[in-house]
């Protein structure tokens, strides 16, 4: 069965707090432990990752034929002591031929410790020369990173061999004493270079087999403080952090009080210097965080906790190196100014312009309803839009209209509006009907055109087009009435015949007129709000989308440009992503890894897009904001410090005669205190 224990024969002796210094052993699988191998060959490339073997393919080396070489971590953190007389056994898997010498190295005490077996090759290694320049089947140390070590002698292939066959280094052989001392982080990584005879040992990863274990005489537990903030062996960013700070170890025994001094430089620590040569940064702390001294670019920081346990003997206990570096920035990202744009189509919402009913020889448009009447008598209203704007916008298409008519009370008969007592018509521009430009001043039974002859249904109007049948038997229609029809309720009409008849006057002249009538031959009436009518809700409205000609489909077509500053770290390149961060719609962006790409906007609102760079370690990002009006004049009034001229009196960024009309209606109104 495969034995899995941190300390393995430690001796404890809880007497006034005290550790007896015995035997511990370490394995590949405690704390951050790891295994793997580094191969570099025609069986296996120099990019193939191996960590999450179960064995461990070592100590075979044959030049310009094999290249797999052990690599291995133990974690120290926990562990005091004198390090002389450490061995290191494996359990082999494997065994081929007689026994042989490998040659051990150990990587030089730094961050190159800090390897991660899940994405290691032999390429990526810290201290190996990646193919190219090496060629397969050879390896080749970078000057400077490893120091050897001693040997370390594999067993032969014993008779009748069962499996698995221990063996261990010797510590004339292999002296790890010195090596381990010069220890400053908690993580030692061990390099094994072999010869031709192919040996395989168990990884942690092994179902029942050891992993590799580190046995280390004259060492103890020990508990110091851990989880440092900013983690080790990280990039960061010197505005990054505020403070250092960490987990303090509880006390040995209860009552202890523990207190910490902390050591901050940017010089390599040294074994062989008290508290690893750093400068104090604060004493007697008893709390786990400091301010963080301010930092500089492209530096490489070292800090430590040392502790103080009142219930311990000795009470201090020395930390390890922890360290942190700013040696890449995050790129520096600008998503651009925000933009402030329209759609290329006019959302219309408006109320009538003019309207009335036709009854007798009296005016009525300054009424509050229109009396719709049929059967015994008849009476028409007339409802004018005003849509002549459009028709100076150019060419366009009507889409989504909707006229929404409200019933109203004091009609001559109150009775409920049905779809057999509503028609709806609408008046032609041709010679002999009643001008498109009507006053409701003036309008009355008498005067109107040839459409109206003062009796429903208006079956010649309609045989000889003077008006067109914009509900009743006309297919692409929808006409709801909303509860019975009573007072309050709502008339609604939508579809493309409505849309084409607007269309057809916007490309006349704009001034839209609609009859109502009753055509049901049972006398029955009702009245519809005008737009005299004192409830808001109840005068008539018309709703449409305008879509001028052009790309886009009536949509604001933007182009999001940004740009990115990098420092060329760690590889020299970076990537881009554009993602949105809010808006009225969610808008596709294709493509988003370019840094600079289009988007449609589609409906009227703001919108945030974030461009984001990666440079394989850190990010940087900015976003933008995208205004999308209705028109020109309401992305305009959005764009910081917008003044709208003081004669622009309805405040639709022109000064016209529409402001002159404005002006006239107040004309010689007063607001003094003392008036006229």
């Amino acid at each position: 069965m495969k034995v899995r224990h941190l300390w393995c024969g430690i001796v404890l002796l809880c007497l006034m707090g005290l550790a007896v210094r015995a035997e511990v052993v370490v394995t590949t699988e405690e704390g951050s432990g790891a295994d793997t191998y580094l191969t570099n060959d025609s069986q296996q490339g120099p990019d193939t990752v191996t960590g999450g073997e179960e064995r461990i393919r070592a100590f075979r080396q044959v030049a310009n034929n094999r290249s797999k070489t052990g690599f291995i971590r133990f974690d120290l953190n926990g562990i005091d002591g004198e390090p002389d007389n450490a061995i290191i056994t494996f359990d082999a898997t494997l065994l081929k031929g007689g026994s042989k010498s490998v040659d051990v190295y150990g990587l030089i005490d730094g961050s190159a410790d800090f390897w991660n077996e899940s994405t290691i090759t032999y390429n990526t290694a810290p201290c190996m020369v990646p193919n190219p320049p090496t060629t397969l089947g050879n390896h080749k140390f970078v000057d400077g990173t490893v120091v050897s070590l001693g040997t370390l002698a594999t067993p032969a292939l014993p008779d009748g061999v069962v499996y698995p066959v221990p063996f261990s280094s010797t510590t004339t052989a292999l002296p790890l004493g010195d090596f381990l001392k010069k220890d400053t982080n908690g993580f030692v990584t061990f390099v094994f270079i072999g010869t031709d005879n192919e040996t395989e040992v168990a990884s942690k990863e092994h179902a029942t087999f050891n992993p590799p274990m580190l046995t280390l005489p004259n060492c103890y537990a020990v508990k110091r403080a851990s989880n440092p903030v900013p983690a080790n062996n990280i990039k960061v960013l010197i505005s990054e952090y505020d403070v250092l700070s960490w987990t303090n170890p509880e006390p040995n025994l209860p009552g202890g009080v523990v207190t910490c001094d902390v050591y901050f430089g940017d010089k390599e620590p040294n074994a062989l210097l008290p508290h690893y040569g750093l400068p104090l940064l604060a004493a007697g702390i008893s709390g786990n965080s400091v301010l963080m001294p301010a930092l500089s670019t492209y530096k490489t920081y070292y800090w430590m906790v040392d502790t103080y346990d009142t219930s311990r003997d000795p009470e201090y206990v020395q930390g390890k190196v922890w360290t942190f570096n700013t040696n890449n920035s995050a790129p520096v990202v600008n998503a651009g100014p925000d933009q402030y744009v329209w759609l290329s189509r006019t959302i219309i919402d408006t109320t009538s312009d003019a309207d009335t009913y036709l009854r007798d020889e009296t005016p009525r448009g300054s009424y509050e309803f229109m009396d719709i009447r049929g059967g015994n008598v008849d009476f028409a209203g007339y409802l004018r839009f005003n849509l002549s704007e459009l028709t100076m916008m150019g060419h366009g298409t009507i889409k989504d209209a909707v006229l929404t008519l409200t019933v109203s009370g004091g009609a001559s008969r109150n009775d409920n509006a049905t779809n057999g007592r509503f028609a709806l018509y609408g008046l032609n521009n041709v010679e002999g009907n009643t001008p498109q430009n009507w006053s409701e001043a003036t309008l009355m039974d008498t005067n109107a055109g040839q459409e109206w002859d003062g009796t429903l249904p208006m079956t010649t109007a309609l045989n000889n087009g003077w008006i067109t049948d914009l509900d009743d038997n006309v297919s692409g229609i929808s006409e709801v009435i909303s509860g019975n029809g009573s007072v309050g309720n709502t008339i609604t009409i939508s579809g493309a015949p409505l849309e084409a008849f607007l269309q057809s006057r916007v490309e006349d002249n704009g001034l839209v007129t609609f009859i109502l009538a009753n055509d049901d031959s049972v006398d029955r009436g009702y009245g519809i709000g005008t737009k005299e009518n004192a409830n808001l809700d109840y005068r008539p409205k018309l709703k449409l989308t305008y879509v001028q000609e052009g790309e886009g489909r009536g949509d604001a077509v933007v182009t999001l440009s940004g740009t990115v500053t990098d420092d060329g770290l760690p590889a020299g390149t970076y990537t881009v992503k554009w993602t949105q961060v809010s808006g009225p719609e969610t808008i596709a962006i294709d493509p988003d890894d370019q840094i600079e790409t289009t988007v449609t906007l589609p409906s009227a609102g703001w919108y945030e897009f974030q461009l984001e760079a990666n440079d394989t370690e850190l990010t940087g990002s900015d976003t933008v904001r995208i205004y999308v009006g209705i028109d020109p004049c309401d992305a305009a009034h959005q764009v910081p410090g917008y003044t709208p001229y003081a004669a622009d009196l309805n405040d639709d960024c022109f000064v016209n005669l529409k402001d002159v009309a404005v002006m006239a209606s107040q004309w010689l109104n007063c607001s003094s205190l003392i008036c006229p």
